[in-house]
């Protein structure tokens, strides 16, 4: 099944960015508006797929994508859209307002190819027990659909570079994935760091209850450890507000998926300031990007509960350079009058462009061949 999607990446005034690397250097980013004509506004075309994955508790397995490319172009470079707890594919191709919070829409326009996933568990993927949504199998079937990607088992066209995008859980996912293997060229990773606020934990655990008691999901038939949040939590949960649309987050209520309760409460420890030593992230070898909103309630200072990290560029920094490789190369953006959800925020045209700017200095060949 395929669907086309109309790009017109109109971005407003422009947004002011501050990055700096794991050893404090510092430069200043901007997002440019987009210029009609410009390669932003060429069609991308979308293919829905559904792709099988080994895992040997969960027979016959599949998850959800969707392979979005430009209709000019042939990318050798995929970006690998990984999304977090409670949300799905739609988080990175957000329906409303396309132009400002789709970044598949983004990233396609600047001539990569974006494969938008749903993990196992989530949206139009498989949905096994709860119990059998673990960190190890989630993580090995995101390796699966890396190598598929690799080798052209996905929209029948081998991709040379894969760039994993992690968002909340799907950055701890990265991590996971990089312990079993050495297989994607670089991380961008967003919306997580070591460390978690009290309030915020106080605040998700009041919140979370089982989907079988909200009406959007009580007739699919899911165990009741399959959790979601209560209606009207959303925006305390995930949201600057003076930064957000209510558009979106009412929005956000109507998309909202669900978390496996075992798998939310195994990943917990390992961004609750775990053991430097031995926190996943270690595995990490490869140039990464560390992407946060400057006040992303899970982890940082928010208005009314100050418990958390003062999110800097250099306090990040500061405080993550050691849970990763040297060969990680870390790199740390903070995006200003942003929360948790920096894809859904005034900012996220912003955001996007930074992303993109930072991949196009590592190297390694261009993103596309006419």
């Amino acid at each position: 099944m395929c669907t086309i999607s109309v790009c017109k990446n109109q971005r407003g005034a422009l947004l002011r960015w501050l990055g700096v690397s794991a050893v404090a250097t510092s430069s200043l980013w901007l997002a440019p508006a987009a210029v009609a004509g410009s390669p932003a506004d060429v069609l991308p075309q979308c293919e829905a797929l559904q792709v099988a994955v080994s895992l040997p508790q969960v027979p016959d397995a599949t998850l959800y994508g969707e392979l979005c490319v430009r209709a000019d172009k042939t990318p050798s470079a995929v970006q690998l859209l990984v999304h977090g707890a409670t949300y799905n594919s739609y988080y990175s191709d957000w329906p409303y307002r396309p132009s400002v919070y789709s970044y598949v829409r983004q990233v396609t326009g600047a001539g990569y190819a974006a494969f938008n996933i749903e993990r196992l568990g989530y949206g139009r993927s498989t949905h096994p027990n709860s119990a059998l949504v673990s960190l190890d199998s989630g993580a090995e079937a995101l390796h699966q659909v890396v190598q598929k990607l690799r080798n052209g088992q996905i929209g029948g066209r081998p991709f040379s570079r894969v760039i994993w995008v992690g968002h909340s859980l799907g950055t701890l996912y990265a991590w996971h994935e990089a312990t079993v293997a050495q297989d994607v060229d670089a991380f961008v990773l967003t919306g997580l760091l070591h460390t978690v606020k009290p309030s915020w934990k106080t605040l998700a655990f009041a919140s979370a209850y089982s989907a079988n008691a909200d009406p959007k999901f009580a007739t699919l038939g899911f165990d009741n450890l399959y959790l979601t949040f209560t209606p009207g939590t959303r925006a305390a949960l995930f949201y600057f507000t003076p930064g957000a649309e209510p558009n979106v987050i009412a929005l956000d209520e109507r998309l909202k998926d669900t978390v496996s309760g075992p798998e939310f409460l195994a990943a917990l420890p390992e961004f609750d300031s775990p053991a430097v030593s031995t926190a996943p992230s270690q595995a990490i070898k490869v140039p990464t990007l560390l992407v946060v909103g400057e006040h992303d309630r899970v982890m940082c200072t928010f208005p009314g509960d100050p418990d958390g990290l003062a999110c800097t560029p250099l306090n990040v920094a500061e405080q993550e350079k050691v849970y990763y490789s040297d060969e990680a190369q870390l790199h740390v953006l903070v995006a200003p009058n942003t929360g948790h959800d920096l894809q859904l925020h005034l900012s996220a045209p912003a955001t996007g462009e930074a992303i993109l700017d930072w991949l196009s200095k590592l190297g390694g060949g261009d993103s596309v061949h006419e």
